[in-house]
């Protein structure tokens, strides 16, 4: 980790933002489908199971920080993730801890309501120009419905958020965004499909798997 932000190190490669993320909320264990570009976002979760679910060794790890219960939403918290669990994909709605995690080598990925235009307004209004910031947008399901206009001014990477729960509204989703959050019986589904596309989502499946 050759740089620095001047306060804590950072990493020289960011990681690499999985296509598909299997919400956890740490009750049961999540099975990754085989072959596809898949990890696991820890939201809804307490910090104790956070915490496990982080060392598994399963997979990249992504955390919606503002929905862990029993840890502040701030710049510590931020320090915390990326030194001792590893992760360093963070959504969260304060600018100020994406920032921190992308100027550490992460993606710092911030939500944007986009129920309406006010709310994707205030998003980009917001959002610093690092790179490394991302954008959350929440209902996923409004992104093949959004203007060209207004996708071009999100910060790029696009995660699709709201846990998507038809395959064919993932697919749409993957087609605009670089990641979608699904339910793990849906990711499943959506591994299916894929395989039997005669042009498959591009990069939704691992390489190994495309080659079989």
């Amino acid at each position: 980790m050759p740089a620095d932000d001047g306060d804590r190190p950072a990493f020289a490669v960011r990681p690499e933002l999985p296509r598909i993320l299997i919400a956890d909320g740490g009750t049961e264990p999540i099975r990754l489908p085989a072959g596809l570009h898949a990890g696991i976002l820890l939201r809804d979760i307490d910090l104790a199971a956070a915490v496990r679910r982080a060392t598994d060794g399963d997979g990249v790890k992504a955390i919606d920080l503002d929905s862990v219960r029993g840890m502040e939403s701030d710049v510590a918290a931020a320090d915390f993730l990326i030194e001792t669990l590893d992760i360093r994909i963070v959504m969260t709605r304060r600018a100020h801890v994406a920032e921190r995690v992308a100027s550490r080598g992460g993606y710092g990925l911030l939500h944007a309501h986009a129920f309406d235009s006010t709310g994707l307004a205030r998003a980009v209004e917001g959002a610093p120009t690092t790179p490394g910031i991302g954008t959350v947008v929440s209902p996923g399901a409004v992104l093949p419905h959004m203007r060209p206009s207004e996708l071009e001014q999100l910060a790029r990477p696009i995660v699709a958020y709201g846990l998507l729960t038809r395959t064919a509204d993932a697919l749409d989703c993957l087609e605009l965004a670089e990641c979608v959050v699904l339910r793990e019986d849906v990711a499943h589904a959506v591994a299916a499909t894929a395989r039997d596309l005669t042009q498959p989502v591009r990069n939704l499946l691992t390489t190994v798997a495309s080659e079989e």
